[in-house]
């Protein structure tokens, strides 16, 4: 009988979804989580995913904070028919830092915890038509739904390693998730970015602190079954990959390269921006 386990994640505040005991025919998943809203989103990077082995393990990297969830899992034969019946886990993701989310959509295992100076104002646009007529002093309004706001979003990082790790999230030319608690923020906000800047709060050469204002707009969560991010490498599939130490260092040129390997003989296209010598 197929199981599904939720847990905490802490190295990325993501969830850990565990799948176990698929039925012996399947040999894909989709991977699904509901909100209290009824709203059901599929998880990235778990939709028509093939079946690793028993247990298949996926993490969640856009999990909400403190909103209570339930998750469910589908497995399909390779003619993609639904066999066996979905297991599925409750779960809520308590997170009590004050610190904010930033995850970075492409490469989730360069998203980091942030300090938001401020995020002001959205502006709402409203796409409007005026008509003024003549011995008429109220006009002809037309208008429709206001479209997402615009914002402008200041980050802070302590670090160069942050730095580098928020400068090559928002050049990356892929939208990017702020995660915050509901009661203290904005939940869970798709963002496209438009433009940043790069500032020092201190004196050049005294302290590494970096001071990012980012154009953004808020953006629909991409779709899960077209937007994957880019995986990890692990060291079984390196193993797999290469025949030796000798043979992994004549087609791999260094660590970052290794780790997003595409696990098909090449480097991954998705690279760090701007390279680090930069």
């Amino acid at each position: 009988m197929a199981t599904l386990t939720v847990t905490r994640d802490p190295v990325r505040e993501a969830a850990l979804c565990t799948i176990a005991g698929a039925p012996g025919t399947a040999v894909t998943f989709t991977l699904e989580r509901t909100s209290p809203s009824g709203t059901t989103v599929a998880v990235r990077g778990a939709v028509d995913a093939h079946l690793e082995g028993d247990p298949t393990l996926v993490r969640d990297w856009e999990v909400p904070f403190g909103v209570p969830l339930q998750y469910r899992v589908t497995f399909y034969n390779a003619n993609g028919t639904v066999v066996g019946v979905g297991a599925t886990a409750t779960y809520t993701h308590n997170y009590t830092g004050c610190q904010a989310w930033v995850v970075d959509m492409a490469r989730p295992t360069n998203s980091l915890p942030l300090t938001i100076e401020s995020f002001t104002p959205l502006d709402f646009e409203v796409a409007a038509g005026v008509v003024r007529v003549l011995d008429r002093r109220a006009p002809v309004l037309v208008t429709l739904p206001a479209w997402t706001p615009d914002a402008e979003l200041v980050l802070l990082t302590n670090t160069l390693d942050e730095r580098d790790q928020l400068r090559a999230l928002l050049g990356s030319g892929y939208p990017f998730l702020l995660r915050t608690i509901p009661e203290q923020g904005v939940g869970n906000i798709y963002l496209g970015v438009t433009d940043f800047k790069e500032d020092r709060l201190a004196t050049l050469g005294v302290r590494p602190w970096r001071r990012f204002t980012v154009d953004v707009v808020q953006v629909e969560r991409p779709d899960a079954g077209v937007f994957a991010p880019v995986p990890p490498t692990t060291y079984s599939q390196v193993h797999a990959l290469f025949v030796d130490y000798a043979d992994l260092l004549a087609q791999v040129v260094t660590y970052d390269a290794l780790a997003y390997w595409t696990f098909e003989g090449a480097a991954s296209s998705t690279l760090p921006w701007l390279p680090s010598d930069v």
